[in-house]
């Protein structure tokens, strides 16, 4: 695979990952809010293109209610996983279908008058195995109408400072005046992920090792070299030294994950 192959399909799956809208979700005024209870006790609003740590807890706070007069309302919470298949989540204290009673939400934004979910409808990610990649549907919909009231996607991610292990496929230009090889590679990067999902985020760096092919009567050829990849280690670019061999040992190299690609696609 020539580095000009490479640079193609990274442009190309870049505008794809990128690029890549929230089906469905509609737009609502903010009666309800979603707030994150972490591992390490801490609480955070989840804001529209915001995620959540896959150890933490997701509550449902009403406030502000734009409903004036007692309304019969139904929740429901998914787990969406990464191919698109996924699952209800049973909350229980949320009126079911058949049920007569009904949510009242006070208008009033005081402290006093609103009302939050007990203890135990809070949604604890890890005990429903919710997993990086993950999603989360909340919806809030009024009973017989079914109008949506409130409705967000949260994306579930691993949070903080985190290294990643890649077998990336390398196309290498050797220093000097040699054609380009293909080689094989180990690379284990590190990267910050935040919670307001930054393009940073999706930037990792740190170490690769290279296995090369310069010299037809060199039987093992090991590369050690500085790598850095994008998005979630996808497509990765670097610079290394061929450890085993003593003229033009310098090269850099276009990779491919391609395991990575099918993490990143669900298959």
């Amino acid at each position: 695979m020539k580095p000009k192959t490479l640079s193609v399909l990274m442009i190309l799956f870049l505008f794809v990952s990128l690029s890549h809208p929230v089906k469905g979700e509609v737009r609502t005024r903010y009666f309800a809010r979603l707030i994150e209870h972490t591992y390490d006790d801490q609480q955070y609003t989840i804001y529209r293109g915001n995620s959540v740590d896959y150890r933490s807890s997701i509550q449902i706070r009403f406030i502000d209610s734009l409903i004036t007069d007692r309304a019969r309302m139904k929740m429901e919470a998914r787990v969406i996983r990464k191919n698109g298949e996924g699952f209800k989540i049973p909350l229980s204290g949320y009126p079911l279908p058949n049920d007569s009673e009904t949510i009242s939400i006070p208008p009033s934004s005081d402290d006093s008058n609103r009302i939050e979910l007990p203890q135990k409808n809070y949604i604890p990610l890890k005990r429903w195995a919710v997993e990086p990649g993950d999603k989360i549907h909340v919806l809030i919909y009024e009973d017989g109408s079914r109008s949506r009231l409130f409705e967000r996607y949260v994306p579930v991610k691993k949070q903080g400072l985190q290294g990643d292990i890649s077998f990336p496929i390398l196309s290498v230009q050797r220093g000097g005046e040699h054609p380009g090889t293909l080689g094989a590679g180990l690379s284990y990067t590190g990267r910050y992920v935040h919670r307001d999902n930054r393009l940073l985020d999706k930037i990792g760096w740190g170490g690769n090792i290279s296995f090369l092919d310069f010299e037809p009567d060199q039987k093992i050829e090991i590369g050690l070299g500085f790598v850095l990849t994008f998005p979630d280690d996808i497509f990765q670019i670097g610079v290394g030294k061929n450890l085993t061999i003593d003229h033009d040992s310098g090269y850099y190299f276009l990779g491919i994950n391609l395991w990575g690609i099918k993490e990143k696609l669900g298959w």
